[in-house]
């Protein structure tokens, strides 16, 4: 009988092993890339949060792409010329097919792009799109209504991703897609992650890694546990103190860059409170962003004077927010006429931002103002805040193109209110004027003039008070090659490589 139990425990112990070598095997040919949240939607018209586009930006290829200094450089097109103040052509690469097999033309750009044009949330970059002409199958010229400065970037920006005519007519692109990227979809397990895998014929050259795993991971801790532990390859978005945790592991890599994000207190300006500019500055001067910045954040971000970055064109040095005040706080709040003041404040399910609110929530308080903290996930935390629900809001906003058109147009401009980008439902005809004379011109100059402009209303209504300048990272482990952290803060992954 010892000898039966003897070979049992034998026998499930092989299998053990075996299990855990096919494990091991498993993950030579799988890099597991960690983030915050989930994607939403495949849709490149569907969505503008970073979770969705990171994997929108791997499925599909653009005309052109920003590099990791932000120049734009030929992708789907191979070049490209000016005709005129208005008309743009491009000659699409010929060896560019898509998984199907079909093979990429200017019909399918052209169907892109105007599908782009419609779209309620990303519309806006396109709209002084007029039309879009196809020349033969590998060329296609791009018309605009008004000459149009940032058109290039906006054309390397995720929602310009190019598809499949034919697919897209028929299939549900939240959840399918036919693109000519480095990689295509394998599976998704909803709710848990999203398994990628390379597409062996990409025109730019064969990815190395066979599958890419995006999990999304909401725990801090679990993230950098799985780092260190190397069930994670790459942990995206670290916060303060993780990121001192892989500074310190020896095998372990802290990639870190400036970046285009800045994270905000949003305030929907339709909310009884909040419709009164004294109770929108009384918020903003009861806050102290420097003891937040120096306790939560530990100091390794930069205090916000704009709702642009310093590293977005069109950022300006030399506008200012309003700074910490609780007496004139206070004042403001009895000019106001106001009395039991009481707000709730919106965040996603992140650790760094629920601390913020919770620091928040005790400032206010010390002015009059009490504040209740909701904490959702992020899917309920999007839909909440486009649909006017939200009174007070955390939230962060990168600008991926790297221009103050991006940067300010889906937050401040009127005509986005709700689902197209601003959560605050601001409106300042003003500030929408000088925005789209903005977009109009081609005098670098006096794009920036309009710029500053645009950023001293922006802080003046407070409708929005820039936090902190977040830094673009990753943790990652010493196995993995090739990877740049850029501002823009979106991987690659068919650059990328991974030791056995």
């Amino acid at each position: 009988m010892k000898k039966i139990i003897f070979l049992m425990v034998i026998g499930l112990w092989i299998v053990s092993c075996g299990k855990n070598e096919e494990k091991k095997n498993d993950r030579k040919d799988t890099l597991v890339y960690a983030q915050l949240s989930e994607s939403k939607s495949l849709d490149p018209h569907a969505v503008t949060d970073q979770y969705s586009q990171r994997v929108i930006a791997n499925i599909y290829d653009r005309l052109v792409e920003s590099d990791e200094n932000m120049k734009i450089v030929p992708s789907l097109a191979e070049s490209w010329e000016n005709i005129d103040t208005l008309t743009t052509v491009f000659y699409l690469r010929k060896d560019v097919k898509f998984y199907s097999g079909k093979k990429l033309t200017a019909e399918d750009v052209k169907f892109s792009l105007e599908r782009a044009m419609k779209s309620p949330k990303l519309g806006s970059l396109y709209s002084l799109f007029d039309k879009i002409d196809v020349i033969d199958e590998n060329t296609v010229s791009i018309t605009t209504k008004r000459p149009f400065g940032p058109l290039l970037y906006h054309l390397a920006h995720k929602s310009a991703s190019i598809l499949n005519s034919e697919f897209a007519k028929d299939h549900d692109l939240n959840q399918e897609a036919d693109g000519t990227g480095g990689y295509f979809l394998n599976s998704w397990n909803i709710g848990d992650y999203i398994l990628l895998e390379k597409n062996p014929n990409y025109f730019k050259g064969e990815p190395s890694i066979k599958y890419i795993k995006i999990r999304s991971i909401p725990e801090e801790n679990s993230k950098v546990i799985g780092l260190e532990t190397g069930e994670i390859d790459i942990a995206a978005d670290l916060e303060s103190m993780s990121r001192n945790t892989v500074l310190e592991n020896s095998n372990l890599i802290l990639a870190e860059t400036s970046s285009f994000s800045v994270q905000f207190l949003g305030m929907n300006v339709e909310k009884t409170f909040l419709k009164d500019l004294k109770i929108r500055k009384a918020i903003a001067m009861a806050i102290d962003k420097k003891i937040i910045i120096e306790t939560i954040l530990m100091g390794a971000v930069k205090d916000a004077n704009s709702f642009l970055a310093p590293g977005v064109f069109g950022y300006s040095k030399d506008v200012n927010t309003y700074q910490y005040n609780p007496e004139e706080a206070k004042k403001l709040i009895k000019e106001s006429g106001y009395k039991d003041i009481e707000l709730t404040i919106l965040t996603s399910n992140n650790t760094t931002r629920a601390q913020i609110c919770e620091v928040i929530q005790s400032q206010l308080k010390e002015v009059g103002i009490k504040l209740n903290i909701e904490v959702v996930e992020w899917g309920a935390f999007l839909s909440d805040t486009s649909t006017g629900k939200a009174e007070l809001y955390m939230l962060g906003w990168s600008p991926s193109t790297g221009d103050a058109d991006y940067g300010l147009v889906p937050n401040t401009h009127s005509s986005n209110k709700g689902s197209g980008g601003n959560r605050s439902f601001y409106e300042n005809k003003k500030l929408d004027k000088i925005l789209d004379e903005a977009k109009e011109e081609l005098d670098t100059d006096k794009r920036l003039a309009f710029y500053k402009e645009a950023q001293e209303i922006i802080n003046t209504d407070v409708a929005f008070l820039p936090f902190y300048y977040q830094l673009s990272n990753a943790g990652l482990s010493k196995n993995v090659g090739g990877y740049i952290q850029t501002s823009a803060n979106y991987p690659y992954f068919y650059k990328l490589s991974l030791k056995k």
